[in-house]
């Protein structure tokens, strides 16, 4: 054999080879060889060593690997081998040989059990990888000082110590044990590893004690002893001078902290999360500067040393959780600007105290789930610097006090689950709040009227308010406010200064019981008509024009006004109410979605029981002149619609409606999601990336398709002129079709997906395959349906003639028939 210079890189990942000839050793300019995933791989040639010109060599994953070959010369270039993933036991005797090795990767070598004493000669090792070596319970011995290896990952092994020669790795910055379940002691020559930055301990539950930390170590700053069995820290802990983060979370068996503890002059971050049994915080005798992180979570502390406030740097406090701390808050006796942010969730707190506003840097006050909170300080509108403050699910809060003075910087209120039945008159000087969370405040009966006043909101929830009755009059005019959720009140109507709101674009007023039909045309001229009493001029836009999605899910209207048609609705929403829409008003102006921002529309009149074939088209509203041919016209507006990149059309659950009614020369509106829009698709659907979904109930494909077929496939043969010269342009799309079936014994109501799968074959047997999936909504009540699915762009994607096989897929469903229109350009 001849040796080959020039070959450099070789790669036979994944191939079924068992051995490698012994003649490899030829491949004299070989540098990268890689065999990933060799899973037949048994062995290696001795001759191996021959690849002088060798840097890496990657054997991940050849699992059947059990012996690495004996090194017989001194190899320089190979600086990184992986051997992860492999059947290895062990590491030859000779692998000091690869005097230049870097990188060594053994991960998950589940079958290693041990390592040779010879591992300390590989002088040039700079990163070890033992992750997930579930067998190895032995670390060697390391005979001489080894200056370049400065990470080893130990994670998930067996070993139960480390040897006391542990200090020899002079240059070793991180450590990694985490997960090592048998790990007991660690030597007391831990301390000699004097550039060791990170040690992780995480998860190693059996590791008892730690030991003396002897001398200084000035550059670890980062231990992470969570999940151990440790109960207590030695006294010499503050010999760690450069430390700046500590971690002890979920250390069940923790009692106590050392009085040395604030010796730790470089902390910056102290976790005790979770440390269950840790009944007292320390004294601190000196002042910390650094630490600006506390977190004492879930612990047993029952109250706070009166020297907490010499941790003059803290910045976040938290408690949440903290079942045990009774008593009052102490008294903050002189400013605190650092400290930003305070956690005080699921204590057992009654209230504040009045001093509370000497935290003047405070910007996060957290108070979720204080049971026992009843009141709040009238100090607290002296916290300026606050941001944000949180006090959801504050059972026995009724009063929120005055604001005596703007706050200008909080801008997040979150009031939900508490029992307060009024806001203050005050509220108005939350001049830069812009959510305001209220949800679920069983007992809230009346907002100010200072509501107003609010003039930065942008969110406001008061969804399962259910005994607010009454919307206060919207004195002046809100532009920021565009989300407002009054969904599970009891409001009876809208006040007339509803138009005031003229940022509002989400409106969710479902599951509101009390709108009666008889007040149905009430709630409506509120909403739709309260804005001067006159048509409004799309180009002039007021009132109630940026809405951008109406929600009137579970409300008991029966009909919409002609003014609907000033709302630039994205989505409209009326499922799963008793809702007959004008469809004409709607469709005029919710088509037109070219020039917003939104490119998808969604028009959903999911089970709207009350919708049939006599309601649609027919003029409800009287102050409605549209005419039949006005509705026939629809077609010429649905060409704007094509702008969107998605639009959706659904009549899922409207029993009235059927498949005839669908085709029907006396119900044209619905003509238009089938035949109408297909005609305009044909024109368009090579210009535009559409997405076209819509459904009815039915049991029947539509008449107008060319291939129909029973089941859930079919396959249709395409003439080859077509397609030519791989161009999209004559290349026919498709609107799929198909009649799903839920059986009663396995649908119990919710969402489930159609899919439609289309296989495309060439002459020469090329085959590309594109699928369309779309979502829908169902309550436990169903029929058959009939789905049409259309997704031009996808089909722009795949341009190959010849043959097609179309498949319609839903889950839990059974599809009973399947159909397939083609859509030509020309």
């Amino acid at each position: 054999m001849e040796t080959m210079k020039r070959l450099y890189q070789l790669d036979l990942s994944g191939t079924a080879l068992k051995e490698l000839p012994s003649s490899i050793g030829n491949l004299i300019g070989l540098k990268y060889l890689k065999m990933n995933n060799c899973e037949n791989l048994v062995c290696l040639p001795d001759s191996f060593y021959k690849l002088k010109s060798l840097k890496r060599f990657y054997l991940k994953g050849c699992s059947r690997l059990e012996i690495f070959p004996e090194i017989m010369d001194t190899m320089e270039r190979l600086y990184e081998l992986d051997l992860s993933g492999t059947a290895l036991k062990q590491l030859p005797s000779s692998i000091g040989n690869l005097i230049g090795l870097r990188d060594l990767k053994m991960n998950n070598c589940e079958n290693l059990v041990c390592l040779l004493d010879s591992f300390y000669k590989l002088k040039s090792l700079e990163r070890f990888y033992l992750k997930g070596c579930s067998r190895l319970e032995i670390f060697p011995e390391i005979m001489e000082t080894m200056k370049r290896l400065y990470r080893l990952d130990l994670s998930g092994t067996a070993l139960n110590e480390l040897p006391s020669s542990i200090g020899n790795l002079i240059g070793l910055k991180e450590l990694n044990m985490n997960n090592c379940k048998n790990f007991v002691c660690l030597p007391d020559s831990f301390c000699k590893l004097k550039s060791l930055k990170r040690f992780y301990l995480k998860g190693c539950s059996r590791l008892e004690i730690f030991p003396e930390i002897m001398e200084t170590m000035k550059r670890l700053y980062q231990l992470d002893l969570s999940g151990t069995a440790l109960n207590e820290l030695p006294s010499s802990i503050g010999n760690l001078i450069g430390l700046k983060e500590l971690n002890m979370n979920n250390c069940k068996n923790f009692v106590c902290l050392p009085d040395s503890f604030c010796k730790l002059k470089s902390l910056k971050r102290f976790y005790l999360k979770g440390c269950s049994r840790l009944e007292i915080f320390s004294e601190i005798m000196e002042t910390m500067k650094r630490l600006y992180e506390l977190d004492l979570c879930g612990t047993a502390l029952k109250e706070l040393p009166s020297s907490i406030a010499n941790l003059i740097g803290l910045k976040y406090l938290k408690m949440n959780n903290c079942e045990s701390l009774i008593g009052d808050f102490p008294e903050i006796m002189d400013t605190m600007e650092r400290l930003y942010e305070l956690d005080l969730s699921g204590t057992a707190l009654k209230e504040l105290p009045s001093s509370i506003g000497n935290l003047i840097g405070l910007k996060d006050l957290k108070m979720n789930n204080c049971e026992n909170l009843v009141c709040l300080p009238d100090s607290f509108y002296k916290l300026k610097s606050l941001e944000r403050f949180y006090l959801r699910g504050c059972s026995r809060l009724e009063i929120f006090p005055e604001i005596m003075e703007t706050m200008k910087r909080l801008y997040q209120l979150d009031l939900s689950g508490t029992a307060l039945n009024e806001l203050p008159s005050s509220i108005g000087n939350l001049i830069g709040l812009k959510e305001l969370n209220m949800n679920n405040c069983k007992n809230f009966v009346c907002l100010p009227d200072s509501f107003c006043k609010l003039k930065s909101l942008k969110r406001f929830y008061l969804k399962g308010c259910s005994r607010l009755e009454i919307f206060p009059e919207i004195m002046d005019t809100m532009k920021r406010l565009y989300e407002l959720d009054l969904s599970g009140t009891a409001l009876k109507e809208l006040p007339s200064s509803i138009g005031n709101l003229i940022g509002l674009k989400d409106l969710k007023i479902n599951t509101v019981k009390t709108f009666l039909c008889g007040l149905s045309n009430l709630i409506v001229k509120n909403l739709f008509t309260a804005v001067g009493g006159r048509p409004v001029n799309q180009k002039d836009p007021h009132g109630l024009s940026s809405l951008k999605q109406l929600d009137l899910s579970e409300s008991n209207l029966e009909n919409l006004p002609s003014t609907i048609k000033q709302f630039q609705l994205h989505e409209a929403s009326t499922k799963p109410g008793t809702f007959r829409c004008t469809m004409t008003n709607l469709f005029k102006q919710a088509l037109f979605c070219h020039d917003r921002p939104y490119q998808s529309l969604v028009l959903d009149f999911s089970n709207c029981f009350k919708l049939g074939d006599k309601g649609v088209g027919n003029d409800i509203d009287a102050d409605d002149n549209t005419s039949l041919e006005e509705v026939s016209g629809i077609k010429k507006v649905l060409k704007q619609a094509l702008f969107c990149n998605s639009l959706g059309w659904l009549f899922t659950n409207c029993f009235l409606l059927d498949q005839k009614a669908a085709s029907g020369p006396e119900t044209p509106k619905l003509e238009m999601p089938f035949e109408h829009m297909v005609t305009l698709l044909k024109d368009y659907h090579q210009q535009k990336k559409n997405i076209i979904v819509t459904c009815v109930p039915g049991s029947e494909i539509p008449e107008w398709f060319d291939f129909k077929s029973v089941g859930s496939s079919m396959n249709i043969q395409l003439p080859s002129e077509w397609c030519s010269n791989n161009s999209w342009i004559n290349f026919p799309s498709f609107v799929a079709s198909a009649v799903v079936s839920v059986p009663d014994s396995s649908y119990t109501g919710g969402e489930f997906d159609i899919t439609c799968e289309c296989h495309l074959k060439s002459r020469n047997v090329d085959n590309d395959c594109f699928s369309s999936s779309s979502s829908f909504s169902f309550g436990s009540r169903l029929s058959d349906h009939v789905f049409l699915v259309y997704d031009g762009f996808k089909v722009r994607e795949i341009v190959k003639s010849k043959a097609s096989n179309n498949q319609l897929d839903s889950s839990e469903c059974e599809v009973k028939q399947c159909g397939v229109h083609r859509l030509f350009a020309n």
